[in-house]
Formats: structure tokens, C-alpha cells, sequence
């Protein structure tokens, strides 16, 4: 079987949430199944990460950027299957339509959620086009269509009228924590300049990850806690909106607020074994790897009670209203109070996180793929 990866947007050493699930996803495929040969769609094939030494790559440089992505990039990727004979074409990140004919091999493609239409206020015009236009056409010109959740299936059937048949479940996986020692620990929480006792969020500040709230809510609770922080990891990101920036600008200084930019692993590790708690309270998430990760890291956490996000953390978290200030304000008080409860769900969380896992994530889709070979005959 060859398998041929469409990888736009993977070029640097930003890992979102697409990147990690298709980078991991391409490595526990070609450990189940050895002999599957995959091929990487590359729009980079400058791009030094390490990931495309892993696997034979063919450059598809006009590709690089969003509009033609979506538009050229399905006649430039049909020939590119046609010309190395692929037996799938999967786009793992949901932007590529498929509108050329059809032609020897089948096309499937992972759309991770629906925020386009769920939340069209909180999503850049150019995303909301290409969902309400090329992307909405993959029910049709798919022959299957993955998805990360059960939760996000559900929004792609209701708003995107996808064909249920069409539409598979793979749950995304979490990598064992780094184990990192004590010293790598008090560097990389120096370097960050975090001194302990803290709560913590994830991700790029993106109006969809609810930071506005998240401020206020720790502003309400830094009135009672003066000697906990709030540390924010996660580079800019579109929706910085005027809202946004005065709340930032009215809770840094002296608040025990910290923005930290993008980091790497090792710091990001180094934070959940130190803090309080991850507080994540999303407003939409197809998954939340997040929560995820700090569970394998034994951090307490902290989520909404909305979309894919009770369905990963199951009772291992504390699940507020992400429209709640109130609650939010209340859950993180009771991170930074009860020692019990943290050592609860820091258990709690370590177990649950050892239920997923990529090599299930891998199995499901060689599954669908094998299927879909099958009835192709």
C-alpha cells in the first residue's frame, strides 16, 4: 500500500495540533505496518524538520500557502498521486477538496472540527470561505473523511451535511512525558522565569482558547492568592483583538501574569510537572491535546464542559462553563487550595491518559484505509 500525505502547514518548529497529529500519526503507521510505503506532499521541501528525513518526500513548493492550497493545490496534488501511483491520498488537514476527477487511487482527508461554523465570530473571513465553499464539497469528493472526535463528527454531519457512512473516528494519542530530571526542570523553569506556585494555559491565543476569561478570572483570584501566577504558553495568534489587549494590558505587571511566547517541549514539560494546573477551559475544541498531555504529565486539570473536551477528559478533570468567569474563577481556586484534589486528579489523569494512544490512532485508520481498498477491489 503506498499512502501519500498532503503537509501543509508543517515547516518550522511549531508543532499545532495538525502537525502532531499528522507527524505522529506517519510514524506509529509505519511501525504497525512496515511495509506501507508513505510519501510526503511537501510544500517545504526547504524546510529542515527533522520529520522529512523520516520519509521520501516530493516537493510541491507552489503549495505553500493557503489559497492556492486549496484551489491549484488539487490539481498539483492529483498529478503528483497519479504520477507516483499512490493507492490513498490523505490530506490531514482538511483543506484540500479534491475537486479534480477522479483517477486511480482513493482520497480521504482528517477535518479536525467544525469551528468555522460553530463559531464563525471567532474565525479569520479567509477560513470561513474555504470551509463554506471547498471544504463543505469533501462529503461528496472524499471517500472517507476522519475526524478526531466524536464530538466533531457530530458537528461536521449537522453543519457540513457529511454522509455519516463517510464519516470515522480516530481519536488522537498522547507521547510518553520526556523524562526529564530535577535539574533540566529548575533550568528550564529559570529560563522561563516561573517560580512556583502557578496555574498554567496552553496554546496559541487564538479567541477560541477563552484567554480573555482566563484573565479575569485569575485577576479575581490573584486578589486572594497575591503569591500565584498565571502562566500563559503560546505564541500570538489571529483575534488579538482590542477586547483581548486591554484585558492582557490590564493584568500584566504586577498580577502574577506571564506570557511566554511559543515553547518547546522541554519546557512545556518542565510547567506541567511544576504547576497547579492547566487550565483550559476552550471554548471549541475537535480534541484538546492539551489536556492530554498534561494528564501524562500527572498535572491537575481544568477544562470545559463543551465539544470534544468532556469526551477526553472523562471524570479526570474539573469541567467548568468556558462562558463562566465565575466558575472558571471558582475551579482555579479550588487548583490552587486542595492539595487532595490535586493529587487526585493528577492520578486520575495519568490513568486516563494511558487509554489513548497513536498506535490506536494508526490501527483505526490502516482499518478504514484497508476498507476502502477492499470495496474499491
Amino acid at each position: 500500500m503506498k499512502i501519500g500525505f498532503f503537509t501543509y502547514g508543517i515547516h518550522g518548529e511549531r508543532m499545532t495540533g495538525i502537525a502532531r497529529y499528522t507527524v505522529e500519526l506517519t510514524r506509529a503507521l509505519s511501525k504497525i505496518e512496515p511495509d506501507l510505503e508513505i510519501i510526503l506532499l511537501n510544500p517545504y521541501p526547504e524546510s529542515d524538520h527533522p520529520w522529512y528525513q523520516e520519509f521520501p518526500s516530493h516537493p510541491l513548493p507552489h503549495l505553500r500557502k493557503l489559497p492556492l492550497a486549496a484551489t491549484l493545490g488539487n490539481l498539483e496534488l492529483h498529478r503528483a498521486a497519479t504520477r507516483l501511483r499512490l493507492d490513498i491520498l490523505h490530506d490531514p488537514c482538511g483543506i484540500a477538496p479534491f475537486l479534480a476527477p477522479k483517477g486511480g487511487y482513493l482520497r480521504v482527508t482528517t477535518i479536525h472540527d467544525a469551528l468555522p461554523a460553530v463559531y464563525p465570530q471567532i474565525q479569520q473571513l479567509l477560513t470561513r470561505m474555504v470551509f463554506a465553499t471547498l471544504v463543505k464539497r469533501a462529503g461528496s469528493n472524499s471517500d472517507a473523511i476522519f475526524t478526531v472526535s466524536q464530538a466533531s463528527a457530530a458537528d461536521l454531519i449537522k453543519f457540513y451535511k457529511f454522509p455519516a457512512a463517510k464519516v470515522h473516528v480516530t481519536l488522537e494519542g498522547v507521547a510518553p512525558p520526556n523524562d526529564l530530571s530535577r535539574k533540566q526542570v529548575e533550568k528550564a523553569m529559570e529560563r522561563l522565569g516561573v517560580v512556583p506556585p502557578f496555574l498554567m494555559s496552553v496554546g496559541a491565543l487564538h479567541p477560541r482558547k477563552n484567554i480573555q476569561r482566563i484573565l479575569k478570572a485569575f485577576a479575581i483570584v490573584h486578589r486572594t492568592h497575591p503569591e500565584a501566577k498565571l502562566v500563559i504558553a503560546g505564541p500570538p495568534s489571529w483575534g488579538e483583538n482590542e477586547e483581548f489587549l486591554s484585558v492582557r494590558d490590564a493584568v500584566v505587571g504586577d498580577s502574577g501574569v506571564v506570557f511566554t511566547g511559543y515553547i518547546g517541549d522541554l519546557e512545556l514539560g518542565a510547567l506541567y510537572q511544576r504547576t497547579h494546573g492547566l487550565v483550559f477551559p476552550a471554548l471549541y475544541e475537535g480534541f484538546g491535546l492539551p489536556v492530554l498531555e498534561a494528564m501524562s504529565h500527572g498535572a491537575p486539570v481544568l477544562t470545559s464542559n463543551v465539544s470534544s473536551l468532556p469526551e477526553v477528559a472523562g471524570d479526570a478533570a474539573i469541567l467548568v462553563d468556558p462562558t463562566s468567569v465565575d466558575e472558571i474563577a471558582k475551579g482555579m481556586r479550588r487548583l490552587l487550595e486542595d492539595e487532595d484534589l490535586r493529587i487526585e486528579l493528577s492520578h486520575k489523569g495519568r490513568s486516563r491518559s494511558q487509554t489513548f494512544s497513536w498506535q490506536a490512532t494508526a490501527m483505526e485508520t490502516l482499518r478504514v484505509y484497508h476498507l476502502l481498498l477492499d470495496q474499491a477491489g
